[in-house]
């Protein structure tokens, strides 16, 4: 019971720490908003609405046309829905902070918003750790289907499951939940203990440091074999590399959605190696409010990449903007029912959708069992496999 009342005074203590005109600094804050926080209202406000509709778009192009419902785009949609998650359960918070200069919600929702930024985090970066694998497998090692359609959506599973976990300590009483005015956030407290100390790391090290070190060994890996098959293509000269040029850009398109990732956390990151390290209170309030901000600019990248870089998203934007995708299908719907002849076929797969479809992986190898190379004598003849895989 002492314990409890303890707990309790303590946590009261610490919403009127934060709900005080006090900042962490010990400057005194004005009723009146800065021009700075004016500022970072607006790019917040402006990212609310990009990153929802943006990443709402990339869901959408994937549900309505079933051409893009392979593997990647599939982990693709889980990242959109990440975004969307970010915009709608932790901009919001921190705008209201920003505009009341306070923690004016309540210590329910102070909860959750501790809960929420390290979940939608954790579920962006294991959801790009999960694609490098698929990516991995489907080209270095292409005979070992490790991530099928089936086991797709049990991937996901798995990755909402280790977020909660990732994310759940705070709440279950690993660390003591703050509102911290020098952010506008309401997160872990600064640490000080033992404890508090091994919950920075644990998120440090499994939530941002581990899987980008993957992530970098997987691509590495990946560019590599890239690379040496189309020396392999380009000695041989006997097939299409269309298809080769193809994954190259996708890799690429991966590639570029990682290293935006990388960049908008990583001040983030920066910011919980200093609350190790340092006293991180003595920084301005912009720098750490900005941390949080770079994080939630990464729900706008993802969209904008993939309308940049991919056709077919890029297409079906501008059918998902103009409703003419949404006025096909409902003119098809009418046609079939009126019995009309020329919409009893489906439509055609695009080109481009069908080179890249059947251009997952190609590698040469030594089985005796395969196309031979007759120009080269019979113990050094290189072998010939074309592997299609569905992305």
């Amino acid at each position: 019971m002492k314990q409890n009342s303890l707990n309790q005074i303590t946590t009261q203590t610490n919403f009127k720490l934060g709900n005080s005109s006090a900042t962490a600094n010990g400057a005194p804050y004005d009723a009146s908003l800065d021009t700075m926080t004016l500022l970072e209202i607006v790019v917040l406000l402006v990212t609310l609405v990009v990153g929802f509709f943006g990443n709402a778009l990339v869901v959408g192009v994937v549900l309505s046309n079933r051409q893009m419902r392979t593997r990647t785009n599939i982990f693709l949609t889980q990242l959109a829905i990440t975004g969307m998650g970010v915009c709608l359960f932790c901009i919001p918070f921190m705008v209201t902070a920003l505009i009341k200069q306070s923690w004016v919600l309540g210590e329910a929702f102070c909860k959750l918003n501790a809960f929420v930024v390290p979940f939608w985090f954790a579920l962006s970066i294991f959801t790009l750790t999960v694609i490098s694998v698929h990516k991995y497998f489907s080209i270095v090692h292409p005979l070992k289907k490790m991530i099928t359609h089936d086991r797709s959506l049990l991937i996901i599973t798995v990755v909402w499951l280790s977020a909660f976990a990732c994310a759940i300590g705070p709440i279950l009483g690993w660390t003591e939940i703050v509102y911290k005015p020098s952010s506008s956030m309401c997160g872990p407290s600064y640490p000080h203990n033992a404890s508090e100390m091994s919950h920075t790391v644990f998120l440090l090290c499994c939530v941002y440091l581990f899987p980008v070190l993957a992530m970098t060994f997987l691509y590495w890996r990946i560019a590599r074999a890239v690379k040496l098959h189309c020396q392999r293509i380009r000695d041989t000269a006997i097939i299409d590399d269309r298809g080769i040029l193809a994954q190259k850009k996708i890799i690429i398109t991966l590639v570029f959605v990682v290293a935006a990732f990388v960049a908008c956390w990583t001040p983030f990151f920066i910011y919980g190696v200093l609350t190790l390290v340092t006293d991180v209170t003595l920084f301005s309030r912009h720098f750490l409010r900005s941390a949080y901000i770079c994080g939630f600019l990464h729900s706008v990248c993802t969209p904008i990449i993939l309308g940049s870089r991919n056709p077919r998203f890029r297409r079906g934007f501008k059918e998902l903007v103009t409703f003419r995708g949404i006025r096909r299908n409902s003119l098809s719907f009418t046609a079939a029912r009126a019995g009309s002849s020329q919409c009893e076929s489906p439509r055609r797969p695009s080109s481009d959708y069908l080179a890249e479809k059947r251009c997952s992986v190609w590698f040469l190898s030594s089985q005796n069992s395969l196309l031979s190379l007759e120009p080269e004598p019979t113990h050094r003849r290189r072998k010939l496999r074309w592997i299609e895989t569905y992305l």
